[in-house]
């Protein structure tokens, strides 16, 4: 594994295996948490319009033999392309093009404006996706933390083709990205570097995001089931081996059918579905654990099975049979994991963004020493949310 950081301040992690295709993973470092309040949902504008500048940009990258996808979280932006070997230099001239254009069409940016706020409008008519953004605000309240990701509609409705570019000439920066490569890479370094070199800019500023303090919510929709969140947060001295733990700790609750969680409502005949999401921002490690489509009967008890399996989480270290058998679960899903290239090159350009550190194999390693470390001290006192029924 090579890791270099060039001129102008765009780190570059690159890792030769040999693997049917490449995966490159393009991180900037920018997110929900750093928008002002008039510009709620800008970082993920930017991610809808910086495609738009290429033409025809879905033909080319499946012409290459290959996908593409993208996502925002609160703390990053990240782009994820996937190719066949043979076009890897076409596809290195590509994303170049596409991040090294800054100019907003305006007719590109008011299509793409639309989809938004149609891709806000289903998102609140759909409680098992709108129960995500409700979890952070019952936490953090109306704050940085705990607004939504994908901004409101009157803050997207209100946003300029001049407010994208500023945004775009701001952070989109090669010293405030990480660019990870991993598969059968086919260049020399110094060639790969030079199409990179040429990207230019320097990022601005971003401001310290505000953490307020939120209260328990419940929101009535005409649904014929209800969607429950649970959401805590820790304070974090060491953030690299708190991802460790919390990686385990969702492992240990929900990854496969024999996980705590998971195991545990169903041999009690619950039958909901259990997920959780967890972020790592300045400060502090945020959790929110979401059971959907409960029968609003059932709402009580399924509060108190939950929070009484989460305060009996550690006796599953006493179980050796049990972890002997769990720990075999995850080596399966560590060996599939590194199956994929660009499931490798996210977690690093991921890893190097949050964490500092982008060594995927050195973390897979430390998931297995660290897999009977109690979990306890990853829960705190936390709040419900809820959409149920009106």
């Amino acid at each position: 594994m090579q890791y270099l950081i060039l001129d102008n301040g765009l780190k570059l992690i690159i890792n030769r295996v040999d693997l049917p295709t490449v995966g490159i993973a393009v991180g900037v470092n920018i997110g929900s948490i750093y928008e002002d309040k008039d510009k709620r949902g800008i970082s993920h504008f930017a991610e809808h319009v910086i495609y738009r500048g290429y033409p025809n940009i879905d033909l080319e990258i499946e012409g290459l033999g290959g996908v593409s996808d993208a996502y925002t979280e609160r703390a990053l932006t990240m782009y994820l392309f996937e190719i066949i070997p043979s076009e890897f230099k076409n596809l290195l001239n590509l994303i170049y093009k596409i991040f090294s254009n800054r100019r907003v069409n305006e007719e590109d940016f008011e299509r793409e404006k639309q989809v938004i706020l149609s891709e806000l409008k289903m998102r609140n008519d759909d409680p098992s996706t709108s129960i995500y953004d409700l979890g952070p605000k019952a936490l953090f309240g109306d704050s940085d933390y705990g607004a939504p990701i994908i901004g409101t509609e009157e803050s997207i409705a209100s946003m300029t083709a001049k407010d994208l570019e500023e945004f775009l000439e701001s952070y989109y920066t090669p010293d405030n990205m990480v660019i990870s490569i991993v598969g059968p890479i086919n260049m020399p370094i110094d060639d790969i570097v030079k199409v990179f070199s040429k990207l230019d800019g320097r990022s601005r500023t971003k401001k310290r995001p505000e953490m307020g303090k939120g209260a328990p919510i419940i929101v009535n929709r005409q649904i014929n089931s209800a969607y429950l969140s649970y959401s805590w947060y820790i304070p974090v001295n060491d953030p690299y081996l708190i991802s460790i733990k919390s990686s385990l700790l969702e492992f240990h609750l929900i990854n496969g059918l024999s996980s705590y969680l998971i195991s545990r409502f169903r041999n009690k005949g619950f039958s909901y579905t259990v997920d959780i999401d967890r972020d790592y921002l300045p400060g502090v490690y945020y959790y929110q654990l979401v059971i959907s489509a409960v029968d609003e009967k059932a709402i009580d008890t399924l509060k108190n099975e939950l929070i009484n399996s989460l305060l009996s989480v550690d006796t599953i270290f006493n179980d050796n049979y049990y972890l002997n058998k769990r720990l075999n679960y995850l080596k399966y899903l560590i060996s599939d994991y590194l199956r994929r290239p660009v499931q490798m090159a996210e977690s690093m350009a991921y890893m190097e963004i949050k964490l500092g550190k982008h060594d995927i194999y050195e973390f897979n390693k430390l998931l297995e020493e660290h897999f009977r470390d109690h979990l306890s001290d990853l829960l705190s006192d936390g709040v419900w949310s809820m959409i149920l029924p009106s």
